[in-house]
């Protein structure tokens, strides 16, 4: 037995297959990791981000720094309201795609985990030596873990992606 109705199961997947991208924004030297659903006319129609917020004014950061709130946005584009990241987000690769409602499950486990991590009020933290230079200790908890992170949730190898295309994981 299945949850479709019986025009689906004649005709299938009539409004078109959807994809889910992983893309990267460069700033400086790192860049910023985003999760983007695509419908079948290649318009971004949301998009999954980890985001700086000021301890004091809680407004978004341009840039997240140490000691910032560390927090999980899940996006829905619509023409009027654009993303909360501006610049040209270049894809890394497509790491799923499918028909409309399968894409659609998958993406909703990537948002239940946004709820997840901001219940758990993280602190942004952009730079640490002692974890960049693989020494003991340190870590780095920015926008790029939590997408890492939200990609695990929804079950893709983004790390793999970056093989496959070639980077390094300079999202640190």
């Amino acid at each position: 037995m299945t949850d479709r109705n019986q025009a689906e199961t004649m005709y299938p997947n009539q409004q078109g297959n959807r994809q889910i991208e992983q893309k990267y924004l460069p700033i400086a030297h790192r860049g910023h990791a985003v999760l983007a659903l695509i419908d079948d006319k290649e318009r971004t129609v949301g998009e999954l981000h980890g985001l700086g917020f000021s301890k004091h004014t809680g407004q978004q950061m341009t840039i997240g720094g140490d000691g910032a709130d560390l927090r999980a946005a899940n996006h829905t584009s619509t023409p009027r309201r654009e993303s909360p990241i501006d610049g040209d987000k270049s894809p890394v690769a497509t790491v799923s795609t499918g028909a409309k409602e399968e894409m659609e499950r998958i993406w909703a486990k990537g948002a239940a985990a946004v709820d997840a991590i901001n219940r758990e009020e993280f602190d942004y933290k952009s730079h640490d030596p002692s974890y960049e230079f693989g020494t003991d200790g340190g870590q780095i908890q920015n926008s790029n873990s939590v997408a890492f992170t939200l990609g695990k949730a929804m079950g893709l190898d983004l790390d793999r992606a970056i093989r496959d295309a070639g980077m390094r994981r300079r999202f640190s």
